[in-house]
């Protein structure tokens, strides 16, 4: 009988050790501090209180990496977790927030906005960009527009830093004003689009041309 106890305990925390092993950041469906949450990830505002946006139904079968996307974003974004639903784009985003920036590239322990971008887009659209924000900017592949009321999620921001070139970084804008950029200091991050650095070198939007999109033109 004793046996038998072990084995199903070891069983259990074999189990509970594989489904917690993603949830490092933010607990799973356990008890949520706003405070703290908020404390951990440094981000000062949210459209809709934590434990509100935590308290949803969420679609059938999701994985337990789903799940933690969903909560995880749906709190950095400021956003109800029924609106952050592209797995795949966060999941490659998560993997590498934080990595160190680089003046060029894309590589395991460092990288540049661009080249970045353009393997974001591989990975989640199966469509290659160019690896320079010039490139994007001419792409045929992007179609670009101005209007700040009208952007969405995956939208490329494009940035002018300086009088010899007129596109010099990019950026991807989430949800909520949150854009996805590099840091010189703090590596790839989430940043408020609304700060006055962005809104002072922002020159332009572009959209990705998915395939049903070409095929509806």
């Amino acid at each position: 009988m004793k046996k038998i106890l072990v084995v199903l305990l070891l069983i259990f925390f074999f189990v509970m050790s594989c489904r917690s092993r993603y949830y490092k950041d933010i607990p799973f469906k356990l008890v949520y501090n706003q405070q703290d949450i908020e404390k951990s990830l440094n981000v000062p505002k949210y459209k809709y209180s934590i434990l509100d946006t935590l308290n949803q139904e969420y679609e059938m079968n999701l994985t337990d990496r789903e799940v933690y996307l969903k909560e995880k974003y749906s709190i950095v974004l400021g956003v109800k977790p029924q609106e952050v639903k592209n797995y795949k784009f966060y999941d490659f985003i998560d993997q590498w927030l934080g990595t160190k920036y680089s003046g060029e590239g894309f590589t395991r322990d460092s990288l540049n906005m661009a080249p970045f971008v353009s393997a974001l887009y591989q990975y989640t659209y199966k469509i290659k960009l160019p690896s320079n924000a010039m490139g994007m900017f001419k792409s045929n592949q992007v179609s670009l527009f101005t209007g700040r009321k009208y952007l969405e999620e995956g939208d490329i921001l494009f940035f002018r830093y300086g009088k010899d070139s007129p596109v010099s970084d990019v950026a991807v804008y989430l949800k909520n004003n949150r854009v996805l950029t590099t840091s010189k200091r703090d590596g790839l991050i989430i940043s408020d689009f609304n700060n006055d650095y962005f809104q002072l070198r922002y020159i332009s939007a572009g959209r990705l041309i998915l395939p049903e999109d070409k095929e509806s033109n």
